[in-house]
Protein backbone atom coordinates (compact mmCIF):
# COMPACT_ATOMS: atom_id res chain seq x y z
CA UNK A 1 0.00 0.00 0.00
CA UNK A 2 1.15 3.52 -0.98
CA UNK A 3 1.69 6.07 1.68
CA UNK A 4 0.68 9.29 1.57
CA UNK A 5 3.56 11.84 0.61
CA UNK A 6 4.36 14.45 3.60
CA UNK A 7 2.00 17.26 2.89
CA UNK A 8 5.01 20.20 4.15
CA UNK A 9 8.06 18.75 1.90
CA UNK A 10 5.26 19.03 -1.21
CA UNK A 11 4.29 22.39 -0.34
CA UNK A 12 7.39 23.66 0.16
CA UNK A 13 8.70 22.21 -3.34
CA UNK A 14 5.52 23.69 -4.87
CA UNK A 15 6.18 27.19 -3.55
CA UNK A 16 9.63 27.37 -4.54
CA UNK A 17 9.12 26.29 -7.77
CA UNK A 18 5.97 28.88 -8.62
CA UNK A 19 7.91 31.66 -6.57
CA UNK A 20 10.94 30.77 -9.20
CA UNK A 21 8.26 30.87 -12.00
CA UNK A 22 7.03 34.01 -11.23
CA UNK A 23 10.50 35.88 -10.22
CA UNK A 24 11.73 34.79 -13.69
CA UNK A 25 8.27 36.41 -15.43
CA UNK A 26 8.72 39.78 -13.06
CA UNK A 27 12.60 39.92 -14.26
CA UNK A 28 11.47 39.38 -17.89
CA UNK A 29 8.64 41.99 -17.65
CA UNK A 30 11.10 44.76 -15.52
CA UNK A 31 13.81 44.13 -18.01
CA UNK A 32 10.94 43.96 -21.11
CA UNK A 33 9.91 46.93 -20.05
CA UNK A 34 13.42 49.01 -19.78
CA UNK A 35 14.27 47.73 -23.34
CA UNK A 36 16.63 45.75 -22.11
CA UNK A 37 17.44 41.69 -23.23
CA UNK A 38 15.27 39.60 -22.20
CA UNK A 39 15.86 36.44 -19.60
CA UNK A 40 15.99 34.22 -22.64
CA UNK A 41 18.38 36.05 -24.05
CA UNK A 42 20.43 35.78 -21.18
CA UNK A 43 20.26 31.97 -21.06
CA UNK A 44 20.86 31.71 -24.65
CA UNK A 45 23.80 33.75 -24.68
CA UNK A 46 25.01 31.35 -21.86
CA UNK A 47 24.31 28.22 -23.87
CA UNK A 48 26.28 29.43 -26.88
CA UNK A 49 29.17 30.58 -24.46
CA UNK A 50 29.08 27.42 -23.12
CA UNK A 51 27.67 24.46 -24.70
CA UNK A 52 29.19 20.87 -23.25
CA UNK A 53 27.97 22.53 -19.50
CA UNK A 54 24.67 23.44 -20.99
CA UNK A 55 24.14 19.84 -22.56
CA UNK A 56 25.32 18.51 -18.89
CA UNK A 57 22.86 20.40 -17.49
CA UNK A 58 19.87 19.79 -19.90
CA UNK A 59 20.71 16.09 -19.58
CA UNK A 60 20.61 16.27 -15.63
CA UNK A 61 17.17 17.97 -15.76
CA UNK A 62 15.60 15.75 -18.02
CA UNK A 63 17.44 12.99 -15.84
CA UNK A 64 15.88 14.02 -13.04
CA UNK A 65 12.56 14.72 -14.69
CA UNK A 66 12.58 10.95 -16.19
CA UNK A 67 13.19 9.78 -12.53
CA UNK A 68 10.46 11.41 -10.59
CA UNK A 69 7.97 11.10 -13.38
CA UNK A 70 8.39 7.07 -13.86
CA UNK A 71 9.48 5.91 -10.43
CA UNK A 72 6.24 6.63 -9.54
CA UNK A 73 3.76 2.98 -9.81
Amino acid sequence: MLEPAPRDAVLFVAVVGLSTLLLLVASDLVLTLQRRLPVGSWVTQWARRYPAFALALTLVAGGLFGHFYFATP
